[in-house]
């Protein structure tokens, strides 16, 4: 019997293999060993970056902080262990005489990877300017427990929980922005059930701020100075009067709802009854007439604030159930465009929205929010008593200083409860 023989191996092809899959190709040249350990370590090393990153606050927060050096280095990183891996195969000693359709070869794997990697590069840089841009960075403030400046403590989350996330509304024209929150909505995230809820607080509800005393529950941003310190002054003012530990706020001005609608391309919205207004702010602070046929229709960014803003063709009961019928518009939009599409847009929107969340909670939050669906998100107000409506909570009064919407704290703490525990809202009247 003769003896077996075997073709000679190509360098070529080795190179080629690693550059699809660090250590294919020492495996193609029989280096088995070599092989396994060119596949192994870079999952090993991301695995512990990972369980860093997930498990030990600290360390998530210091590279949420340093985001973008971050993403440089893990993508810098991996480049250059795959190119390691493929000039390892190609100079594997099982190889037969190299080619110069070998180099060729090389050269077309390292062209592919250089290009491959300066994509992810631009992404990872992407995804890093949504970190830098959405969430604040707080002296003072202690990863988890959300401590403020302020002095304050935010209860912290532990990415199972229901999440609680005040949204404030500010009112900005000419790169001004009032100290009166235009906006207060409680968004409430439940990981486990997959259910969300809305609740919206009329502006002109009286409540006790913290040091205060009675006010307007817009007034509270004010009080704290706007801001950060606003911010947090707001939350521990809407936490104290729902009864409900609320773990982050998020301010958002007009420009950043707009540039937010603009980026994904408009939404499309129900408009469940037609709307004109004679007297619509203006950002120059005058006055236009705006006029919006019922039916559905995509908005862009202009369009839509105009819908969610206006108040003189009805009321703030009205106009909170066109905020959160346009919130609920984005998100599905957002759905519809793919979690790829996230970093260009926060990168347009970043730097208009600031919140107190936690950084070290990045991923449990973005896993939350993507996976409740718009369905699941049930969307409530606090009403009052004069009209007629399936619960009511407030009564109104018009006092020689203002116009206020009085609670009843009882009827508040029971829409809440119910709210949040996922079912429908008990009649409260």
């Amino acid at each position: 019997m003769g003896r077996v023989t075997y073709s000679p191996r190509s360098a070529g092809l080795a190179a080629l293999l690693s550059a699809l899959l660090p250590g294919l190709g020492q495996a193609y040249a029989g280096g088995w060993r070599r092989a396994l350990v060119f596949v192994a370590a870079p999952a090993a090393g991301l695995a512990i970056f990972a369980a860093a990153f997930l498990l030990i606050e600290p360390v998530a927060a210091a590279m949420v902080r340093r985001a973008a050096l971050v993403a440089l280095l893990v993508v810098g990183g991996l480049f250059a262990y795959h190119v390691m891996s493929v000039m390892d195969a190609f100079a594997s000693r099982t190889m037969a005489r190299r080619s110069t359709r070998d180099a060729a070869i090389l050269v077309v794997a390292l062209l592919g990877l250089a290009l491959l990697y300066a994509g992810l590069q631009r992404q990872s840089n992407a995804w890093a300017g949504v970190v830098a841009g959405v969430f604040e960075q707080t002296t003072g403030r202690t990863v988890g427990a959300g401590t403020s400046a302020v002095g304050t403590t935010a209860p912290g989350w532990s990415g199972r929980d229901r999440l609680n996330v005040l949204l404030l509304g500010l009112d900005s024209r000419d790169d001004q922005i009032t100290q009166n929150t235009d906006t207060v909505i409680l968004l409430s995230l439940d990981p486990v059930d997959q259910t969300g809820s809305m609740l919206s607080i009329p502006r002109d509800t009286l409540v006790e701020i913290p040091t205060v005393g009675s006010d307007k529950v817009n007034a509270a941003y004010a009080y704290g100075g706007g801001g950060e310190k606003g911010g947090e002054f707001a939350r521990r003012t809407v936490e104290r009067f729902l009864g409900v530990p609320i773990h982050a706020y998020a301010l958002i001005d007009f420009a950043a709802f707009r540039e937010t609608i603009d980026s994904v391309g408009g939404i499309l919205v129900d408009v469940r009854r037609a709307l004109r207004d004679e007297a619509y702010p203006t950002s120059d602070y005058g006055i236009e007439r705006i006029s919006l046929l019922a039916g559905p229709q995509v908005m862009d960014g202009d369009e839509a604030l105009r819908y969610a803003r206006s108040r003189h063709d009805s009321n703030d009961f009205s106009r909170a159930r066109r905020q959160q019928a346009v919130i609920l518009a984005l998100r599905t939009r957002l759905g519809l465009g793919g979690v790829f599409r996230l970093p260009g847009i926060v990168q347009r929107v970043g730097p208009l929205v600031r919140t107190s969340f936690d950084p070290g909670n990045v991923l449990p939050l973005a896993r939350t929010a993507l996976s409740i669906d718009v369905s699941a998100i049930r969307s409530e107000q606090l009403l009052p008593c004069n009209i007629d409506v399936p619960h009511c909570e407030l009564e109104e009064q018009n006092a020689a200083d203002g116009y206020y919407l009085i609670p009843d704290l009882a009827k508040v703490r029971s829409l809440v409860t119910d709210l949040f525990a996922g079912r429908l809202p008990a009649s409260s009247r």
